[in-house]
C-alpha cells in the first residue's frame, strides 16, 4: 500500500507543506506562548511558576497541534475539491489523493508536536530561568534550520530563508515577552486571588 497516492505524485514536496506549516506554526506558537506565560509569571513562587508554564505549554501546543492538523487536513480537502472540479472542467491539474489529504493533516500534526516537545522539555528538567534562556535559543535554532531546509528545497538561498524564520520567532518571542511582561503587572501573586 502506497502512503502517497499513485505515479504521479510528489510525496517529498507534497509532505513538507504539512510538515513546514505545522513546524512553523508550532515553533512560534508554542515559543510565544511558553515565554510569554514565564515573563507573567515572574512573581509567582518558583514551583507554582514552572507548574504554569509547563501546564499552558503542553495544553497550548496540543490544541495547536490539533488545530493546525484539522485545519490544514480541511485546506487541503478543499483544494482537492477544487481541483476534481478543474480536472471536471477539462482543466489538466494534479488531484491530491485521499491519502496525501490524510497524510497532511497528520504530518502537521506530528510536526506541531515535535515543535512542543523540544521546547517544553528543558522546564521537566531544568530550572525556569535556565529553561526559558534554552527554550528561546531552542526556538530560534529550530526557525532557522527549517526556514534554511526549505529555501534549499525550494531553490532559495537557504542563509536569507533561515534568517527570515529566525527573524519571524524572534519577532513573536518578543512580542510574547512584552505581552507577558504586562500581564505580569495584572496578575495578582497566589496570595488567594488567583
Amino acid at each position: 500500500m502506497r502512503i502517497f497516492g499513485g505515479k504521479n505524485s510528489e510525496p517529498s514536496k507534497y509532505w513538507m507543506e504539512g510538515v513546514a506549516f505545522g513546524l512553523a506554526d508550532g515553533i512560534i506558537c508554542c515559543l510565544g506562548l511558553i515565554i510569554g506565560v514565564a515573563e507573567a509569571t515572574v512573581n509567582f513562587p518558583v514551583l507554582e511558576r514552572k507548574s504554569l508554564i509547563l501546564a499552558s505549554g503542553i495544553l497550548g501546543g496540543l490544541a495547536n497541534a490539533f488545530g493546525n492538523s484539522i485545519g490544514f487536513f480541511l485546506s487541503q480537502e478543499t483544494e482537492r475539491s477544487v481541483q476534481i472540479h478543474e480536472k471536471k472542467l477539462g482543466i489538466k491539474t494534479r488531484v491530491h489523493t485521499k491519502s496525501e489529504v490524510l497524510m497532511s493533516g497528520i504530518l502537521s500534526f506530528s510536526s506541531t508536536l515535535f515543535a512542543l516537545l523540544v521546547l517544553i522539555t528543558p522546564f521537566i528538567f531544568l530550572d525556569v530561568e535556565i529553561s526559558i534562556i534554552l527554550t528561546f535559543i531552542l526556538g530560534i535554532i529550530l526557525s532557522f534550520s527549517m526556514g534554511s531546509y526549505v529555501g534549499k528545497m525550494s531553490g532559495q538561498n537557504p542563509l536569507k530563508t533561515g534568517l527570515k524564520y529566525a527573524v519571524l520567532a524572534l519577532v513573536g518571542a518578543i512580542v510574547s515577552h512584552e505581552i507577558g511582561d504586562l500581564l505580569s503587572m495584572i496578575i495578582p501573586l497566589h496570595s488567594g486571588l488567583v
